[in-house]
């Protein structure tokens, strides 16, 4: 027994070592993707509910890597980005492609169920005349689906003004709208707010500026599941949370 407690306690700092190792090494080039990630991934995907057959245009689908997920589900997807060169990607979803903006949809009247618009609602220079559009191209009954993030935040703040002294096009915004403006906007637009999907309790914290980690990937993912549970808050709502950081709206068209 006591040689085993000896072993032990001798192996413990090449164990600690190790450890401060890996941790430094995931604030350094984190091993899995983005924490932020995964609450507004569920958010989109899992959380909603969906209808096989279901009739979606994915509104900035880039590489197509979300389109994939809602064929997953056995719907009817339409890809839309304005890139050409994310669409030449996306080509290997075989799904019908769109190359647009979602400013200008060129979709028949109420010819879709759900317009699923993921990491792309910043780019819009005229969040009117986007929701005008989906308003225009879904079905009554039919609904939007929208990822946005609190665009007033020290994180947010932070990065607002790093890409602004960068210039670096890659990180770009036209519009700086958190969930209250787009709520607003869209109840005006003709919708009204199902849900509020508050993701990633973190708010108060720079943990990022543009790719560079302040703080830890595998550390915010730990805090944020500590604050899920500690405040029993649930991911759905009528509201956005005060801690959120990140947002998913599903608005119905009246």
């Amino acid at each position: 027994m006591a040689s085993a407690s000896i072993s032990k306690l001798a192996a413990l700092p090449a164990r600690v070592a190790s450890r401060l190792q890996w941790e430094f090494r995931e604030w350094h080039t984190p091993s899995r993707a983005s924490f932020l990630q995964e609450e507004l991934d569920h958010a989109m995907l899992d959380a909603v509910a969906w209808t096989p057959g279901e009739r979606v245009l994915d509104v900035g689908c880039g590489t197509g890597i979300y389109s994939r997920k809602l064929i997953e589900k056995q719907l009817n997807v339409t890809g839309l980005d304005l890139s050409s060169d994310l669409l030449a990607r996306s080509a290997a979803t075989g799904l019908p492609l769109l190359q647009a903006s979602g400013e200008q949809l060129p979709v028949a009247n109420e010819s879709f169920d759900t317009i699923f618009c993921h990491k792309t609602a910043y780019l819009f220079a005229q969040p009117n005349k986007a929701l005008a559009e989906f308003q225009r191209v879904l079905r009554p009954g039919g609904r939007v689906l929208l990822s946005t993030s609190r665009t007033r935040s020290p994180y947010a703040l932070a990065q607002a003004a790093a890409i602004l002294l960068s210039r670096n096009r890659d990180w770009g915004f036209n519009n700086r709208l958190g969930p209250g403006a787009w709520m607003t906007l869209a109840t005006a637009a003709g919708f009204d707010v199902r849900t509020v999907y508050s993701c990633n309790l973190v708010a108060p914290i720079v943990f990022r500026v543009c790719d560079r980690w302040i703080v830890p990937n595998e550390w915010m993912r730990r805090l944020n599941r500590v604050l899920r549970r500690g405040t029993g808050w649930p991911l759905a709502g009528t509201r956005p949370r005060l801690m959120a950081q990140d947002f998913v709206l599903e608005l119905v068209r009246r």
